[in-house]
């Protein structure tokens, strides 16, 4: 196909390029995955610990509720809409008094 209509790819690059909202939803999609990759990374340590988890998703929780409201309202709302349903299952009060005891809470969330 690419052999027959070799301009079709080009003119299609070239729409995206110029589409400013292409690159400013990739920026919010990489907001997003970049904690999602750093919290698979830590929680596959042999140290890893429940507090560990808690941390990752309340620093997920910041990237997700900064997200610009303006731009893809649709992807924002998906996003806390999975969190949501994840946060549901460490929503224990003895998992948020362990976080508030653990060393490494200072007040910062």
């Amino acid at each position: 196909m690419l052999d027959e209509t070799p301009d079709l790819l080009n003119q299609n690059i070239i729409i995206i390029l110029r589409n400013r909202q292409f690159f400013a939803d990739l920026e919010e999609l990489n907001k997003i995955l970049a904690p999602i990759k750093k919290a698979c990374t830590i929680l596959e340590s042999k140290n890893t610990t429940l507090i560990d988890c808690f941390l990752q998703l309340v620093i997920l929780a910041m990237e997700i509720q900064s997200l610009s409201e303006g731009s893809n309202q649709n992807f924002r709302n998906n996003c806390i809409e999975i969190f949501n349903r994840r946060w549901k299952q460490f929503d224990f009060d003895l998992y948020i008094l362990a976080y508030f005891f653990h060393p490494k809470y200072r007040g910062m969330f």
